[in-house]
């Protein structure tokens, strides 16, 4: 009889975070495989998890709240714990250490030597690295110092079952009180620096088209930086920008991409993006940088992946409705060649 193999999830993402349930729920799927949360504390989760729950593997998503804190003196003082727990279970239990790389580096952090020194020490004690894109493979490789050979290239699956979608876009432009006839480009998520936002409302206000409005919404992680978008679009001549500062709930989040012929997230760095995945659940068109992942996963509109936001602009503003409807319905079907399921793989594999 095949033994099912036990894998804990840590850090606990909490039920705000669908990511990490899903890949949870994909993992049972095969019934080979019993995925659960770990133990969840901040300073000694990871060897709590092992010891109590003596699993086959320990799946990290992200590892920085278990030494990162607002000073750097804390950062410091909680370093010891993290490296001992992870030279522990490395060394002294069965448990296999196993890390999902959602960013190579932490985005828009203070001290970032802090983070190279310890995600490459991680990344040495480390059974395998998930990585969703081979195109992040060789950055991984440089600033995590470890072989090719440490990595598995797995896509992520869908959120289209998280998330309600049953208003009309008639009916989420009556919401939102935007007339019918307007072309609405979305940028919705976090509104944290490196999204590229300033770029974004800067180079909108160049375009000579009053019918096409801007809508950026989300919840402000940096009131400084959301203050500093405000003044931008009070300076901007047109009034066709909007800013919603707020969280958005997931019933709410519908009103939002309905309403949109397209979605558009001008990164100034990205290797993966829950936001596109999104966007396409919605199917929706998107513009984005030609960079990370997302040229595999948006492979039937690669003409609207851009080098440039000015041109990725211009070639949106010749496209009509009708066709970016078209095109967000190609990238609603390419979502079925990955599944959360798929992660298994990594697992099953003879090691």
């Amino acid at each position: 009889m095949k033994t099912m193999l036990n894998i804990a999830c840590l850090p606990v993402a909490g039920v705000e975070n669908p990511y990490q349930s899903l890949m949870i729920e994909g993992l049972n799927k095969s019934g080979n495989i019993h995925a659960f949360n770990g133990i969840n504390n901040r300073f000694l989760g990871i060897l709590k998890t092992a010891l109590q729950l003596k699993s086959d593997y320990i799946h990290f998503d992200w590892i920085q709240s278990y030494y990162e804190r607002k000073k750097l003196w804390m950062s410091i003082l909680l370093l010891p714990f993290f490296y001992f727990q992870v030279l522990f279970v490395k060394y002294f239990t069965k448990t296999k250490l196993v890390w999902t790389l959602h960013n190579v580096l932490p985005h828009n952090v203070k001290h970032i030597w802090l983070h190279k020194l310890v995600r490459r020490f991680f990344a040495s004690k480390c059974h395998w690295i998930r990585v969703f894109s081979e195109s992040s493979i060789d950055r991984a490789v440089t600033q995590l110092g470890v072989s090719k050979d440490k990595f598995k290239v797995i896509p992520e699956g869908d959120y289209v079952a998280k998330y309600p979608n049953t208003v009309t876009k008639e009916e989420a432009r009556k919401i939102l009180d935007i007339h019918t006839s307007k072309i609405v480009l979305l940028s919705l998520g976090f509104i944290k620096p490196y999204k590229g936002l300033e770029n974004l409302i800067k180079t909108f206000s160049e375009i000579e088209n009053s019918n096409m409005e801007l809508v950026i919404a989300g919840q402000s992680m940096d009131s400084i930086y959301t203050e500093g978008l405000k003044k931008l679009i009070k300076s901007n001549s047109k009034p066709l920008i909007h800013l919603i500062d707020n969280f958005i709930p997931t019933n709410k989040l519908q009103d939002f991409y309905n309403a949109a012929d397209i979605v558009v997230l001008p990164f100034n760095k990205i290797e993966n993006s829950g936001s596109v995945i999104m966007a396409m659940g919605f199917k929706k068109a998107v513009l984005a940088p030609k960079m990370g992942v997302l040229e595999k996963r948006l492979t039937d509109q690669s003409f609207l992946l851009y080098d440039d936001l000015q041109e990725g602009l211009k070639v949106f503003s010749n496209l009509n409705k009708d066709y970016l409807y078209e095109i967000g319905k190609k990238n609603y079907l390419a979502l079925k060649k990955y599944k959360w399921k798929d992660f298994e793989v990594a697992f099953s594999c003879k090691e």
